[in-house]
């Protein structure tokens, strides 16, 4: 029928559409003929999809995002010997989608969470397009970009090259070759502590060698040490001090022994100038030897004033000129005293080292003109104290100059500042002063404004902007642990932009249960939501609207779409999700699906609840009602609201009576004392504000059930009697016939009058003569045989049709059998054509 197969198209259409999307196109095949499909059906389905316009995501054509196709961890070796479970910096490589992305946009990992990035840079691309078409491909121009896969051996980064040696199980026994033992070494990351306690070095040719747990520091003393008279210190710099002349190989040495701290300055520098004038009779190579072994023991030395020796200054406020020797060794004393210019050079150059410096420059090569302190300032100390004693009255001619000029003693620059804004505000644009018309001064806005937009974008141009397409490398620091330590290479990371959706709000979601999944959702139960990058676990609040108000649902409706709150971080209103629950109970995992309608920091729910109350006292049509409420403030709240008795009677609550509950109300009617007196109402529900965010790659938490708490700890549904449903029992009353007075019967109309009819036909007595009888005993025996043979007739036409029953019964199982095995023989036969190809129609 026609008729009723465009109804059924028509159904199956607006189906489609409210499940899938609104406007989807359906094909419709007739069926199955000859084992194939109509050729015209399948033909027009496939000019459709090959010309089909695939609708861009909404989500991620608003949104940055990069799949990481690497991931290294860059934190410091020494900070992960420290702590293991330290923080990690980790930086992740891959193409950019979607749309640009800033240097330090917030993102969030799926199983991670969200993170600022620290760094963003653009790298060469890995893979680039080949530039010409090639007919022959060859080994140099092949491109394979596989990281995290073990296809490519050497990578390369913008400051160091890695090359992997990684090893199959089968070759691990193997013994290894010069070059990949070397590689295998230079793979191993050490600390600086462990390098340096591996390390070993000599001070003197032939001396024993020194490690790092033969050195010990000295001790440090208060400042009374310090303060010594300088005749102790003479006596402990000759008992601690002592030099030993020693033969090693043939060559003559020096060892000067480091004392404990307790020696002064002067002393040391005595020791160290008298040391170098015993040696002035040698050659200059022996002076040059020695004053470099011993340079390293002067710094040593000198760690007892260190802050007097580096930011101290000399008696006569200069420092000595540097003395023309090798860049590599740098003497600390020049015939025989101690020049303490080099010596400060050994330690941190104080503030006055460049002045110095330049001030001896200046006396080696005469005057070269004055030099201006564009850091300081027009008006700084410096520049009015000069550079020399020579260029000193010249500075201070400038600046009285500049003092007459400028009145309101303001420097130079922002005079000059000033001056300009003046003359922009207050000259006119033209020299003759004509004024300029309509179309000119419009003209000249529109012009300002394009001024200003590309003086904007240039100031945006400063910004780190990443665009889509472009090969990147993100750095994010503050990373736990625990991402790098299970990190799965067949686990894709995903890095997602939410620049404007961290804060928490309400939202309200259109949601429906999927109707592949076998249970009906409860308010309450904690869900897991995936929407945009984030998923996330909630507790919703499921509700209709009305029109009026927002009813809450304890349970989601089978087959239609309903509303839900529940508390996350801003979502677009219009973007799709879908939940489901942490532990999968059901072999379909979607509890549901929906859209998100908006964003608020308040919705109001409501849940419709009764309040019972008893009559206290009765006066007519008023009544006072105890047991409804606590106290007179809750009575306030319900004032002029409507209630209703159990048999019907209508009535409005009015005002408290007293304290403790009790409000007077009035009636439509007299109510009774048996009455129960309910009021229905409706209570705000509040929104349970709970998100919890899953770390599927870190440490996963989550919220359990009600149901798989109880399963948990093998607890029993609470069982309340009065949520038993009971069966009604309605009990008919029997009244007692109304009885009225003789007196008062008289005096009634006859209408009134109970009227009582008699009956003139009395039951009779029958009596049969004996021909009556006989006639009447043969009949009785007909009729008995007739039941008899009316048994027996109807017996055996059961115990046939039983019979039959269980021939029937075996024909139709043996029938059965058949059609089963050739079903399944012709199955076989379709499955088997379809595995082999059909060489007839190739």
């Amino acid at each position: 029928d026609n008729k009723r197969l465009k109804v059924v198209k028509k159904n199956f259409k607006h189906r489609f559409w409210t499940e899938v999307y609104d406007g989807a196109k359906l094909f419709y095949l007739s069926g199955v003929e000859n084992g194939r499909y109509l050729d015209r059906e399948i033909l027009n389905l496939s000019r459709f999809v090959s010309i089909v316009k695939l609708r861009p995501l909404a989500w991620r054509s608003t949104h940055p995002y990069m799949l990481a196709d690497r991931v290294q961890d860059l934190t410091d070796p020494e900070a992960l010997a420290a702590n293991p479970k330290a923080n990690r910096t980790v930086a992740l490589y891959g193409y950019l989608r979607g749309t640009h992305m800033k240097g330090h946009d917030r993102v969030h990992i799926p199983g991670a969470g969200d993170y600022q990035l620290d760094q963003t840079e653009k790298l060469a691309d890995p893979c680039p397009i080949p530039d010409k078409e090639r007919k022959r491909l060859d080994e140099r121009h092949k491109l394979i970009y596989a990281p995290m896969s073990e296809v490519n051996g050497v990578m390369y980064d913008k400051d160091a090259v890695y090359i992997d040696i990684r090893k199959n199980a089968h070759e691990e026994k193997a013994e290894e070759g010069e070059g990949e033992r070397m590689l295998s070494e230079l793979q191993k990351v050490d600390t600086i502590s462990d390098r340096l306690a591996s390390q070993q070095f000599s001070l003197f040719s032939g001396a024993k060698p020194v490690t790092a747990d033969s050195v010990r520091r000295p001790a440090m003393f208060d400042e009374a040490v310090d303060g010594q008279d300088d005749g102790d210190s003479d006596s402990d710099a000759d008992t601690d001090a002592d030099l030993s002349d020693s033969t090693v190989d043939g060559q003559e040495s020096r060892a000067i022994s480091l004392n404990d701290g307790s020696d002064s300055e002067d002393d040391i520098l005595q020791r160290v100038g008298a040391s170098d004038s015993d040696d002035s009779d040698n050659d200059d190579t022996s002076d040059s030897q020695s004053t470099a072994r011993l340079a390293p023991i002067h710094t040593g030395v000198k760690r007892v004033n260190l802050m007097e020796l580096v930011y101290g200054t000399t008696e006569d406020g200069s420092l000595a000129s540097s003395v023309d020797t090798d860049d590599r060794i740098k003497p600390v004393s020049v015939g025989g005293e101690i020049d303490e210019g080099n010596l400060r050079k050994f330690f941190i150059t104080n503030p006055g080292d460049s002045d110095d410096e330049e001030g001896s420059a200046d006396e080696e090569e005469g005057d070269a003109g004055d030099f201006e302190d564009l850091e300081a300032g027009s008006g700084s100390e410096d520049e009015k104290s000069g550079s020399g004693s020579d260029d000193g009255a010249s500075g201070s001619d400038d600046d009285e100059s500049e003092e007459e000029e400028n009145e309101f003693g303001l420097p130079a620059d922002k005079m000059k500042k000033l001056k300009n804004k003046f003359d922009r505000v207050y000259d006119s644009d033209d020299e003759d002063g004509e004024k300029k018309d309509f179309y000119q001064q419009q003209k000249d806005v529109l012009q300002k404004y394009v001024d200003d937009t590309r003086t904007e974008m240039d100031e945006l141009a400063t910004i780190n902007y990443r665009w889509a397409g472009e090969y990147v490398k993100v750095v994010i620091e503050d990373m736990p642990y625990e991402f790098m330590q299970g990190l799965d290479p067949t686990l894709p990371i995903v890095l997602g932009g939410i620049s404007n959706e961290e804060g928490l709000s309400l939202i309200t979601l259109r949601i429906k249960r999927h109707r592949w999944y076998p249970k009906i959702l409860k308010t309450g139960d904690p869900i897991v939501v995936s929407v945009g990058w984030r998923r996330f676990q909630t507790i919703p609040t499921y509700f209709m609207n009305d029109r009026i108000k927002n009813r809450m649902l304890k349970y989601t409706p089978e087959h239609l779409h309903c509303s839900a709150a529940i508390y996350s971080p801003y979502i677009q209103p219009g973007t799709g999700f879908c939940a489901y629950y942490m532990k999968r109970a059901h072999n379909f995992g979607v509890a549901a699906t929906g859209t998100v309608l908006e964003n608020s920091q308040a919705i109001d729910v409501v849940k419709k609840i009764k309040l019972t109350g008893l009559p206290e006292k009765i006066h007519k049509h008023t009544a006072y009602i105890k047991r409804m409420f606590n106290t007179s403030l809750e009575v306030a709240k319900f004032e002029g609201a409507a209630i209703k008795t159990v048999s019907g009677i209508r009535g409005q609550v009015k005002k408290a009576f007293g304290n403790n509950g009790v409000f007077r109300a009035t009636f439509e009617d007299r109510i009774k004392a048996s009455d129960i007196v309910f009021l229905r109402a409706f209570h705000t529900i509040p929104i349970k504000k709970f998100y919890n965010p899953i770390t599927s790659l870190l440490s996963v938490t989550y919220m359990r059930t009600i149901a798989e708490i109880r399963r948990s700890k093998n607890l029993a549904v609470p069982n309340k009697k009065d949520s038993h449903y009971k069966p009604i029992e309605r009990v008919v009353k029997r009244f007692n016939p109304v009885r009225v007075p003789k007196a008062l019967e008289a005096e009634l109309p006859f209408k009134s009058k109970t009227k009582q009819v008699k009956t003139n036909n009395p039951a009779r007595a029958v009596v049969l003569d004996k021909e009556d009888k006989r006639v009447a005993d043969l009949l009785g025996q007909i009729n008995l045989l007739h039941k008899d043979k009316t048994k027996k007739r109807r017996e055996k036409v059961q115990k046939q049709k039983d019979a039959y029953a269980v021939k029937r019964r075996a024909e139709e199982a043996e029938a059965d059998a058949r059609r089963q095995k050739k079903r399944k023989t012709f199955f076989r036969r379709e499955g088997q054509n379809q595995k082999t190809p059909n060489v007839a129609k190739d």
